[in-house]
This record gives C-alpha cells, sequence and structure tokens, in this order.
C-alpha cells in the first residue's frame, strides 16, 4: 500500500463513489443483503443509517470500501482497489476496535466460491464452525455459505498491537522480557526520569488488543526501550529507550509509530503524558509528535526523594505539530 488506510464514518458525498463500486456484479453477488442493481438512493439511504460499527475505509480520503465489526464482521472493496493489501489492513482496524471494547468472538459468513473473502478470514483468525444457507438479495434466492467465528484469542495471536519501523520492531511485552525491562528500570539515567505517577510497565501486560498496553521496543532482536500507554481517561503515554542507543532518532521513530498505531487501531481522540522540565529529550520528542504543554506541576521522582518541576502535555486529534 502506497498511503495508509484509515476508518472513519461514511460521509453523504461518499454516495457517488459507494454506488459506482457497488455496480460491479463480481463484488455485489457476494454480499446477501445489497439491492440489485445498486442506485444512488440505495447508497444515501445507507449512510444516512450506518451503525456505529460500519466504517468507511478510506484511502488519502477517497472511500475504497466499506468494514462492518459488531455482531457479525463483513467487507467489500472496491475493485479497482483489489489486490493491495488494503482489506487485510482495513479488517485488522475494525477487529481491534472491536476486541477493544471488551467482545470476546464475532461471527461471519462467507459464501461457498468466494475464495478471497474466505482467504481474508483465514488470515484474520476465523475458524469454520458450520454450514448455513441464506437469502441473498441479489441472486433472488437462497445460497449456500461458510459460517464462521473469531475469537478474541484467536485475533490476539495473529494480530496483537505491533508496529514495525525502518530499524525497530515494537510489539507486546513477554514474559521472558522481565530482565531486560528490569535492566532498564534500573539505569539510574533512566530512573531518575521516572515520575513516581507513572504506570507501571511490567504490570498487567494484556493480550495487545485493548489498553492498557505495554509494548516493547526492539532492534535486532534486542530489547532497547518500551513504551507504556494506559486506560485512563484521556490515556497516559510513558515511554523510555536504553541511554546507550540515544542520539540515533530511535526515541522519535518508536514514538511517532506508536502513536500512529494508536490512532489507527483505537481512534483516540486525546493522549496525556509527563515529563520532569530537566529531561530536555522527552521534551523536545512530544513537542515534534504534536503534544502540547498542558499544565505545570511538581512530581515526585520514582526513586529519588522531594518533587521536581514538571509538566503535563496532551496529544490532541487534529492538532497540528
Amino acid at each position: 500500500m502506497d498511503h495508509p488506510v484509515i476508518l472513519s464514518r461514511p460521509w453523504p458525498e461518499d454516495a457517488g463513489r459507494i454506488t459506482r463500486a457497488l455496480a460491479d456484479w463480481d463484488t455485489v453477488r457476494w454480499l446477501t443483503t445489497l439491492p440489485w442493481p445498486y442506485r444512488l438512493e440505495d447508497a444515501r439511504d445507507f449512510i444516512a443509517v450506518a451503525g456505529l460499527d460500519e466504517y468507511a475505509i478510506r484511502m488519502d480520503d477517497a472511500l475504497v470500501g466499506m468494514v462492518q465489526a459488531g455482531r457479525v464482521f463483513g467487507i467489500w472493496i472496491a475493485p479497482d482497489c483489489q489486490g493491495r493489501g488494503i482489506g487485510q489492513r482495513a479488517a485488522v482496524l475494525a477487529l481491534s476496535r472491536l476486541f477493544a471494547t471488551g467482545a470476546a468472538s464475532v461471527q461471519a459468513h462467507c459464501l461457498l466460491g468466494n475464495h478471497r473473502s474466505r482467504h481474508l478470514l483465514d488470515r484474520m483468525g476465523f475458524v469454520e464452525t458450520g454450514r448455513l444457507t441464506l437469502q441473498s438479495r441479489p441472486q433472488g434466492g437462497p445460497v449456500e455459505a461458510h459460517a464462521l467465528e473469531l475469537t478474541r484469542a484467536g485475533f490476539a495471536a495473529r494480530h496483537a498491537f505491533s508496529v514495525t519501523t525502518p530499524r525497530l520492531r515494537i510489539d507486546t511485552l513477554r514474559p521472558q522480557d522481565g530482565p531486560d525491562l528490569d535492566r532498564l528500570l534500573a539505569d539510574p539515567r533512566i530512573a531518575r526520569m521516572i515520575p513516581a505517577t507513572a504506570p507501571d510497565l511490567g504490570a498487567d501486560q494484556g493480550d495487545g488488543l485493548g489498553l492498557p498496553l505495554r509494548l516493547a521496543v526492539r532492534r535486532d532482536g534486542r530489547m532497547i526501550g518500551a513504551v507504556g500507554v494506559t486506560a485512563d481517561r484521556p490515556p497516559m503515554l510513558r515511554f523510555l529507550l536504553d541511554p546507550d542507543h540515544a542520539g540515533q532518532g530511535l526515541g522519535q521513530e518508536m514514538v511517532a509509530a506508536v502513536l500512529a498505531e494508536l490512532a489507527a487501531r483505537h481512534d483516540l481522540p486525546e493522549i496525556a503524558a509527563e515529563c520532569f522540565l530537566d529531561d530536555l529529550a522527552a521534551r523536545h520528542l512530544l513537542k515534534n509528535q504534536g503534544f502540547r504543554r498542558f499544565e505545570d506541576m511538581t512530581l515526585p521522582a520514582a526513586r529519588a526523594e522531594g518533587r521536581s518541576a514538571a509538566a503535563l502535555y496532551r496529544w490532541r486529534r487534529g492538532l497540528l505539530a
């Protein structure tokens, strides 16, 4: 993919694009609930009543498909955008939002012969549970389909929060990461910059689908940092980097990647962060990532006595850096 996939609400101005995409019989024949032929009025009616679990799939603000992830999962991609990995990325984002709400599983069906859809469902972790007969509006009668189910654990095993940058791999902390994390936290160059109010990076690791998140930052297979995001409102960001790897732009690279993936998967409107005012590297990093200094305060250090001058920073969606 040349550009990132973004999920949003369908907009009234999307009606023409939806209509043109669903003028393709090879797309509509696999979608059992759509009328055929599909008209502009149908698109307008759909947009007016679209549920909160129905997302427009966009690239560069242009609608390239729709995905639903609620009681059931379903997806279609415009014919001129198929074969580019858009469906897989959109499915990961939509299902991540579903499971972040605490959902335990989701159902799907796939008509017999729809090999493209079945391949996508398999990659997400769906497992066939049987066969069923559905009524197809476009085909005007009964059709046979696979019934499938995706559990939270099945999705987490394949698509827990992770991101790869040119130099880094960032994924969920594992129990075997404990010694590396302890080594970083014991480094006095790091410890003196950690507020006592900071979230514990080693606690409540979760499954990497919802918040809180506890992430390991790896370079060439070695853990060199960590990122944490709390489940507070707004979530609180914490990050640390091995000082021996400082001065190479790795802090900017890891935080930028995590923020971008958080925005894509969880659509967070706001994220907060705290840092001491003498932590110039952290302040510079936060400013470059679009955080704004919101409130001055004093905070106790995690491994020192007394309180030091600090600031609360906030990142808000759409705020220019």
